[in-house]
């Protein structure tokens, strides 16, 4: 079969392993999802960052709208990357530029353009993609060596821009969102506000680093090495996320000059992407719809 990207093609998808990247000694593995047959062109990639609050999950974690985006006729890579406690910021933002770089480095083999690769990502991994996406080779972010054809390792500086970035209920001011926990330890709703201040403790040495962090700081600070156009989603029942840290996010970027798409999703979760559902379904739609029209650009 000849494939194209589609956003209305329902291709079937093979998935694999790979090892991406090698920081401290440390192999990381990608799982890459692709639509069976012939590319007529070299594919748009999409890096996949996952949610955890910065200390759970992997590269699976993706896999619903992995498959669903790959379907469409896109390369999807899904990281593995260092997380806390064991490691602190900004060693996660590392792994995920490494992540580009591998994609971009590998685009021949992978069948992919190198001009067309997108950062997608959830809750804390949506904050990852964003930050990645405004601060394409900062400084920070470097350091973690890819893996190469044969296995060989490369940690030079490399190309870590991105076409455009899709980010799902993102913990994009990780600061305020820490603040918001702290504030509902005690409410009696039952959230689990302890679970969530100590994922932030985990990953971040303190407030400090929260604020460096926070990718809505960044762009009204004008510290944002680039603006692409990016695709936000906020539940309406997200109680992880409030709806208030997004809307913060947008009006920085639209006020920056940047192009943001940001979509309700009346009634759903926190979460919701990760399962098969009307409006998981619905949310893949909408960002198949976004990428087609980021790459008819």
């Amino acid at each position: 079969m000849k494939v194209r990207f589609d956003p209305a093609a329902p291709y079937e998808v093979e998935e694999g392993d790979v090892p991406f990247a090698r920081p401290e000694g440390k192999e990381l593995q990608a799982r890459i999802y692709r639509p069976k047959g012939e590319p007529v062109a070299p594919l748009a990639a999409l890096v996949d960052v996952h949610g955890g609050a910065w200390s759970r999950g992997d590269r699976t974690t993706g896999a619903h709208h992995g498959r669903g985006l790959a379907a469409s006729g896109l390369l999807v890579v899904s990281l593995d990357f260092r997380q806390g406690s064991e490691h602190k910021h900004p060693a996660a933002s590392a792994d995920v530029a490494a992540g580009v770089r591998y994609v971009r480095a590998h685009a021949g083999r992978l069948g992919v353009d190198p001009r067309r690769i997108g950062l997608i990502g959830s809750s804390s991994g949506g904050q990852l993609a964003l930050l990645g996406a405004v601060k394409p080779g900062a400084p920070e972010h470097a350091g973690t060596p890819i893996v190469l054809h044969g296995g060989s390792l490369d940690a030079t500086a490399g190309d870590e821009s991105v076409a455009f970035v899709l980010a799902l209920y993102p913990v994009a001011d990780p600061l305020a969102r820490y603040r918001y926990v702290v504030g509902r330890q005690d409410d009696g709703s039952g959230f689990d506000a302890k679970r969530l201040i100590a994922a932030h403790h985990g990953y971040f040495t303190n407030e400090a680093q929260m604020a460096e962090a926070s990718v809505t700081r960044i762009v009204t600070a004008r510290e944002a090495r680039a603006l692409p156009p990016a695709w936000v989603a906020q539940p309406e029942l997200d109680d992880n996320v409030p709806p208030a840290i997004t809307e913060a996010l947008v009006r920085a970027y639209q006020q920056a000059g940047g192009d943001i798409e940001r979509v309700h999703f009346p009634g759903a979760k926190h979460g919701f992407i990760q399962q098969a559902s009307a409006d998981s379904e619905k949310a893949i739609a909408m960002m198949r719809d976004f990428i087609s029209r980021q790459l008819a650009r």
